[in-house]
């Protein structure tokens, strides 16, 4: 396992699905369509258009989202109507901060939806929008359904993860405490360190596209670097032989260091984001981070 003996104390054994070894052995690239001239925003824009479509923009019929302004920031909502009971979701998609959508991301928050109401954030992307740009729209979210007496947690995946945890830390400093945050295969921190793996090249330009002329130890960019004292719990998935699990163990070590209720699970055979697809391991995992989600409130209740 590339990630060293610390991480087997997290690894979830398990037996692969059916479903999952046919899917793994006809993977493509995370990346389908070769990247353009990041400079150049047109072909940015018709490149993002082009992948995003092949990955799959379309609804889900039995959980249906419908598109809303929440702090003046374009989200898809899903779900049950907010309930003081339980947590409503922001979620934070991944796709290296330039790609992806809010609703690329429906397979996974139709299925969080399924018991929670989500907010579904469609942050600005760079090049347009370089760093503070999406963290500035999710906190912005986080505040507005705050404001509205609504119990908020964060979910994301992949840079949509950082994005998440970042979000966490900064409206913790507003005075708005999430109740729970959820990471899938979290991009945690933005610099080359010794002994972690790297981004690959792909990854780093489009980490480096966001980045802009910011200093990528920034906590707001490498979270792994905030001051994580006082945060919510945390529960962090990512696949067991994947680089950023990794960064995975390493944010379990400093949370627990800092007082912070973390679970790290490291899922044997799977894959970066594995959630996203119609697989048994997706469901399980999905159905387990929405519980997640849900039991602070739960537990505070005496149900």
């Amino acid at each position: 396992m590339s990630t060293g003996p610390a991480a087997a104390r997290f690894l979830r054994r398990h037996r692969l699905s059916p479903e999952a070894a046919a899917y793994r052995a006809r993977r493509r690239p995370s990346v389908p369509i070769q990247i353009p001239d990041l400079t150049d925003l047109a072909a940015v824009a018709r490149w993002r258009a082009a992948t995003n479509a092949l990955w799959g923009e379309d609804d889900d019929p039995a959980v249906p989202h419908r598109q809303e302004m929440v702090g003046g920031v374009r989200c898809l909502v899903a779900g049950p109507p907010p309930d003081a009971g339980s947590p409503t979701v922001v979620y934070v998609h991944g796709g290296g901060y330039v790609l992806g959508s809010a609703a690329v991301a429906i397979p996974i928050t139709a299925r969080l939806a399924r018991t929670l109401r989500v907010v579904s954030v469609d942050y600005r992307r760079p090049p347009e929008h370089p760093f503070p740009a999406a963290l500035d729209d999710v906190v912005a979210v986080c505040l507005a359904l705050a404001a509205e007496g609504t119990p908020v947690a964060l979910a994301g995946d992949s840079s949509g993860g950082a994005l998440a945890l970042s979000a966490a830390v900064m409206a913790m400093a507003e005075g708005v405490a999430p109740v729970a945050a959820v990471l899938f295969s979290p991009v945690l921190d933005h610099v080359s360190v010794p002994d972690r793996p790297s981004p690959g090249d792909d990854e780093r330009r489009l980490i480096d596209c966001y980045t802009g002329d910011a200093d990528p130890a920034d906590p707001r960019l490498s979270p792994l670097r905030a001051e994580l004292s006082g945060l919510c719990p945390v529960l962090v998935h990512a696949a067991a032989d994947e680089p950023l699990a990794a960064q995975a163990v390493e944010l379990h070590r400093r949370a627990t260091a800092a007082g912070v209720d973390v679970t790290l699970d490291l899922w044997e055979h799977m894959w970066h984001t594995w959630h996203y697809h119609d697989l048994p391991e997706a469901d399980q995992a999905l159905a387990e981070a929405a519980a997640f989600l849900a039991a602070p409130l739960s537990s505070s209740s005496g149900t």
